[in-house]
């Protein structure tokens, strides 16, 4: 499965970084890169593409300008050097907004959202093994050198570690430097739950609910206690 999306920026060096953070990301193809917005508009006009990264302070036409004229724009993350623009670019709808210097990490999360927004909507992304049109729920983790795809319905829970989350999964744990209060940028609210301080659940994976516990598996995560009388009653619900 391929995300396919394009660049728009008049500075080569920003395109040459997008380029390289799409060249890492399993599944990601740049279909191609601008830096006059007129051409992109163009493109974009005869062509389906999924998602754009665009600049907002260009020549002849701004990013938020290109964005007004599409008629069904794709997805958008914005990438500016300025965040004044940062209120202004949300109302277009924007998956969201990239500050520059941008960081791989960085990176990752707008491919998180704008891939959450896709399942959402449930937008189909073509198949690049045997051309099908499918929806798959995957979210790409940075852990260390590596980015892994991983599947949603693969994760089983969430456990906190200092500055980090280790991502248990039925074939493998994927530990990423993330906080708490970040990770819902990553997966989806409606299909995790966060049942302890350094806890959060797949809810389609909890078999037993206990008081204190619930169980996923074989294995038992507590159930903190600011976060008891809620649990229960979502569960129960």
């Amino acid at each position: 499965m391929s995300l396919k999306c394009v660049i728009i920026d008049d500075e080569p060096a920003a395109i040459e970084v997008l380029s390289q953070f799409v060249d890492r990301t399993p599944n990601l193809n740049l279909v191609k890169s601008f830096r006059d917005p007129l051409e992109a508009l163009s493109f974009l006009k005869q062509n389906t593409i999924d998602l754009i990264f665009v600049d907002i302070n260009m020549p002849t036409l701004t990013g938020i300008e290109l964005v007004k004229i599409l008629t069904n724009p794709p997805l958008i993350v914005f990438t500016t050097a300025y965040s004044e623009y940062a209120l202004e670019s949300y109302d277009y709808n924007a998956v969201d907004y990239l500050l520059k210097p941008i960081s791989y990490d960085r990176f990752l999360v707008s491919i998180n959202k704008a891939q959450n927004r896709l399942n959402n909507t449930g937008a189909a992304i073509p198949n690049s093994r045997n051309e099908a049109s499918i929806n798959e729920d995957v979210v790409y983790l940075k852990s260390g050198p590596k980015t892994h795809r991983v599947s949603l319905d693969s994760i089983e829970y969430l456990e906190k570690d200092g500055h980090y989350i280790t991502f248990h999964t039925t074939g493998k744990k994927v530990v990423v430097r993330l906080s708490m209060k970040d990770v819902f940028e990553v997966i989806p609210k409606e299909a995790f739950r966060q049942v302890h301080k350094s806890f959060i659940v797949s809810v389609s994976r909890v078999n037993v609910i206990e008081r204190h516990r619930l169980k996923i598996g074989d294995v038992y995560i507590p159930i903190g206690k600011t976060f008891r009388k809620e649990t229960q009653e979502y569960f129960e619900s």
